[in-house]
């Protein structure tokens, strides 16, 4: 029974025997009502009787009254009346009594509301359009975050949007990432809105049910999230997962859907890769990796910069087909002054790109200036050789040296190239940077100028690249120190049996994967073009087995044989290097191209075997493939071995030991891979956040390393999928017969809720009346006055 304020607070006041002022609760939060029992079920202990028992009582009752009506004849039809009347009122009273009346007083509320907003990272992302602005004559559509967009909302107008629901509902408020949490409501612009975009998951569904949990048993008139759906780690975190739940306790939910439902739109400079050390007026490559999402096929401007002076190097125009597939652009930056440069890659923002900080990436380079020096010896002047000769001779970066062992002496007086001795000090190679031995006769040679090749490439860290041929080199060199530096035995290589059948060369997956030595190309595709129309050569040295640690860059593959015969092949000996060609051919690249491709190979390759590309190397290396990490990411680990006095041959894994920050420490197994035992890796997944120590433990390494120093975070996969999930939220608001929108119309909210009404909340006093004094004396009143009015009118 719904009363009047002034009723209710009165009937609070007489039965409560309280003040209005000293009241636990306000009379619009209170209702009084009238419950009573039935008299026949307490007197008679049954409910069967109890139909009957008001006929009969009806009756019995009506009988009473019209044999006292016939009692009263000698009266006025009005006085009779009005005794009867109150005859009927003691009746009534006495009968009212029997039905054990009390008066309920219960405090009542609105319907609980709660209202979720998301607090994850993604909220961050800046794609909620606001207006519209013309900038340098065109139109700019400003944006602001998904979380500004809710503080908008929320704070609009005064807060109207609240006030208006808190007129119908109690409301609740939680911001929610891992979990949820209550907060303040604000109430206006001025007073702020302290939530912000820094959560590092976004489990919708389970904050949801959380929130359910807590208010189990109070009345709830539906539920509200602002959120752009999407759900982190998993999809079992989004909120459709808990809509048969919410649906089974008819509570209606609904999703304000905030954000775009398309990618934000971002454009990502993955990598910059380039060798570490480049050479005046030499052409550096260096390739941009370059990622976007959330755009249509589109050109992009990719530039290249020098970071000191901010001089543009060269710009390139990358076309991004949309997906998130890596695209790789490449320069070629021709340095003019040696020393220390940084380059910076930079692709040109697009016009609503809300994160510009991953547009750009640096890259260190040393540029060396002096010319290399290069010792070319030959037994005879054969094709190879002369071409090679005339090539080197006219290329200025390098300084050349030439020795015929078959040539007399007056040919180094005619040649300004020409040595007329191999060079018997230490000294003397110590100011070589690379040495080419042909098809060397290894017996003209002194033994004391073959221990210096030796301790040239294995002490020194020189170049050795070996050109077989048919007379000597490698057969003659069996049994002796140049053995040692060849990438296979004498013992097992063999001469062709024929020489008049063209093939082709092969690079290998180990050649095409980044090695200088074949780059005829920027692009990988257009590089593999020019290396298989090359002019095809004739001959080659048969090699059946290869030493440990051997690189086959070039193979042959001859139809019928199983297996490819080597062609090229790189070896580390010592802190040096040995390039072996199975061929004296390489000239053929000559036909119709001249020097370009012929001298592109041997330019690249003499650099790439120069000591001083690799002056400042260690002889182990340990790295991680990068600094920073998250949790679950793979930490990908190299230990390249450059010395090979450094470990001993046929290792095949070696240990090493991560330290947390806590103490807490693990081994790690690194092993050998592909051909070269130089090489070994291993992926280790770190499953909490902090610094981690990483150092070699294994014995058999018998270089000393720095420790290796890599930071682990918290996943960011919040920024990853930057969609809105509306699909998600659609779904849940159907499941539960909610209502959907989006955050442009939560003006309309209001009138989707469900209509509210005040509900019991908890009983704060039941009065029972039927035996207090103000019925007795009112119905002893009744009593009293029918008495004396038939005393008076002379009827008892």
């Amino acid at each position: 029974m719904v009363l009047p304020d002034w009723l209710k607070e009165l009937g609070i006041w007489y039965f409560l025997g309280e003040s209005p002022a000293a009241q636990p609760v306000k009379a619009s939060q209170a209702e009084m009502s009238l419950v009573y029992q039935d008299p026949f079920s307490w007197i008679f202990g049954s409910s069967q009787t109890t139909l009957f028992g008001w006929l009969a009582l009806m009756v019995v009752g009506g009988g009473f009254c019209l044999r006292f009506w016939s009692r009263l004849a000698p009266l006025t039809t009005a006085k009779k009346s009005f005794l009867v009347g109150l005859r009927v009122v003691s009746l009534l009273l006495i009968v009212g009594l029997l039905c054990l009346p009390a008066v309920e007083i219960r405090e009542v509320g609105l319907p609980l509301l709660p209202v979720l907003i998301d607090t994850s990272g993604s909220m961050s992302i800046a794609d909620v359009p606001v207006n519209e602005k013309i900038s340098a004559g065109r139109a700019e559509i400003e944006k602001i975050s998904r979380l500004a967009a809710i503080r908008e909302a929320l704070t609009r107008d005064d807060s109207q949007w609240l006030k208006r629901l808190q007129k119908r509902f109690d409301l609740r408020l939680y911001q929610f990432s891992h979990e949820a949490t209550p907060i303040e409501w604000p109430r206006s612009h001025s007073q702020g809105f302290t939530i912000e975009a820094k959560g590092l998951t976004s489990r919708i569904g389970p904050s949801m049910q959380q929130v359910m949990d807590e208010l189990r048993g109070s009345p709830l008139a539906g539920v509200v999230v602002l959120t752009d759906g999407v759900p982190n780690p998993s999809a079992a975190e989004a909120l459709s997962t808990v809509g048969s739940l919410l649906a089974s306790r008819s509570i209606p939910v609904f999703p304000v859907a905030v954000g775009s439902d398309r990618e934000v739109a971002d454009l990502e400079l993955v990598e910059l890769n380039s060798d570490d050390v480049a050479f005046q007026n030499d052409p550096l490559i260096v390739a941009a990796q370059i990622k976007g999402s959330g755009i249509l096929p589109q050109t992009v401007k990719v530039t290249l910069k020098d970071g000191a002076s901010g001089k543009v190097l060269e710009t390139r125009d990358l076309f991004l087909n949309g997906g998130k597939k890596l695209e790789t652009v490449e320069f070629s930056w021709i340095p003019e002054s040696p020393g220390e440069f940084s380059l910076v890659a930079e692709v040109a923002p697009l016009a609503d790109e809300p994160d510009q900080e991953n547009n750009r990436q640096t890259r260190q380079v040393k540029v060396r200036g002096d010319k290399l020096r290069v010792l070319l010896v030959e037994s005879t002047p054969r094709y190879e050789f002369r071409f090679l000769k005339q090539f080197l001779e006219r290329e200025p970066s390098v300084e050349l040296q030439t020795l015929l062992q078959e040539a007399d002496l007056e040919y180094a007086k005619e040649d300004r190239t020409a040595i007329r001795n191999f060079p018997i000090r230490r000294e003397d190679f110590a100011a070589l940077d690379v040495l080419i031995l042909g098809d060397i006769e290894p017996r003209l040679l002194s033994p004391s100028s073959l221990e210096l090749i030796d301790d040239f490439v294995r002490n020194q860290g020189g170049g050795l690249i070996v050109i077989a041929g048919e007379l000597n080199n490698p057969f003659q060199w069996n049994g002796s120190i140049l053995e040692k530096l060849l990438p296979f035995r004498v013992s097992d290589a063999q001469l062709p049996e024929r020489a008049d059948t063209p093939f082709q060369p092969l690079l290998t997956l180990e050649a095409t994967r980044g090695s200088r030595l074949f780059r005829f190309a920027q692009s990988p595709a257009e590089n593999q073009s020019i290396w298989n129309e090359l002019a095809p050569w004739f001959w080659s040295l048969q090699i059946n087995a290869l030493k440990p640690g051997a690189s086959v860059l070039v193979e042959r593959q001859d139809r019928g044989q199983r297996t490819a015969s080597p062609l090229i092949i790189l070896q580390r000996v010592g802190v040096g290097k040995v390039l072996f060609l199975a061929t004296d051919e390489t000239w053929r690249w000559r036909f119709r191209q001249g020097d370009h491709l012929f001298g592109k190979f041997w330019i690249q390759a003499i650099r790439f075997m120069s000591r001083r590309q690799n002056d400042d190397e260690d002889p182990v290396r340990f790295v991680a493939d990068r600094s920073t990490y998250e949790i679950g990411q793979k930490v990908h680990l190299t230990l390249e071995v450059r010395d090979e006095r450094a470990l001993p041959q046929g290792t095949e894994k070696l240990i090493a030991q991560v330290e947390s920050a806590e103490g807490q420490r693990e081994t790690i197994e690194l092993r050998r891979t592909g051909q070269s035992a130089a090489v070994f890796e291993a992926d280790w997944t770190p499953v909490r956040e902090g610094t981690y120590r990483l150092q070699m433990v294994d014995d058999k390494l018998l270089a000393r390393l720095p420790l290796l120093s890599i930071l682990v975070t918290a996943p960011q996969k919040e920024l990853l999928a930057t969609a809105a999930n509306t699909g998600d939220l659609k779904l849940a608001a159907e499941a539960t017969r909610g209502q959907y929108l989006p955050i442009d119309r939560i003006e309309e909210l209001p009138e989707l809720l469900p209509r509210s009404q005040l509900l019991p909340v908890a009983t704060i006093e039941s009065v029972r009346i039927w035996n207090r004094w103000e019925l007795l004396i009112l119905l002893g009143s009744v009593i009293c006055l029918e008495w004396g009015l038939r005393r008076r009118w002379q009827t008892l």
